[in-house]
């Protein structure tokens, strides 16, 4: 379950949690852009998670771009209606427990309503390879790169329509896309573009 990120207590544990995330990774908390779209992810009436969205439009305003120039790479250059995820994280205590699935349907749902075509993201190796052993269409840009002395990190795009069929076609993400009645509103409404299969 999941919920978005609305008055001052919901941005007050987003960054909490967060946080924690940057330090337990020795990664530095970069605000960039300041209206972004954040999600906080729920189990057990607890918060457990976080992921951010916001539009890719200038380079200034990117939190990707500080850590990789997607302003400069062939692959992002004309591509439009693109999207950045960010701040992406599961707390130490929940981890390994299928909460991915709800982070991924948030993105799902998310990127109907906005009409994303493309999301791009620095995804740490380990992510990347979690992704690529789905079968998840994520094509990194470019090579891996140190984000600090513990983590590798890859610039990548996804096409979300691709993203969206792909992880609809699979039983465990189906059903949690299943389960959430706006991401079947949404679906339906954008019937046309989706070809969804089981």
């Amino acid at each position: 379950m999941f919920q978005r990120v609305q008055t001052k207590e919901d941005h007050f544990w987003f960054e909490q949690l967060w946080g924690d995330f940057c330090e337990e990774r020795n990664l530095m908390f970069v605000e960039r852009n300041l209206t972004p779209s954040r999600f906080l992810l729920v189990e057990e009436n607890h918060y457990i998670g976080t992921v951010e969205c916001i539009s890719y439009k200038t380079p200034e305003q990117s939190n990707s771009e500080f850590f990789y120039p997607f302003s400069e790479n062939e692959y992002i250059q004309g591509l439009k209606n693109v999207y950045e995820i960010g701040k992406l994280s599961i707390a130490k205590t929940s981890r390994g427990r299928g909460q991915f699935k709800q982070l991924a349907t948030i993105l799902f749902i998310y990127a109907l309503e906005v009409k994303a075509e493309w999301y791009i993201a620095v995804v740490t190796k380990r992510m990347y390879m979690y992704l690529r052993s789905l079968g998840f269409p994520i094509e990194p840009i470019d090579d891996s790169f140190a984000i600090n002395d513990k983590l590798q990190g890859v610039p990548v795009r996804i096409h979300v329509m691709k993203g969206l069929t792909h992880m609809y076609s699979l039983k465990e993400f189906r059903d949690v896309i299943q389960g959430n009645a706006h991401a079947q509103a949404l679906i339906k409404e954008n019937s046309k573009k989706i070809m969804l299969t089981r």
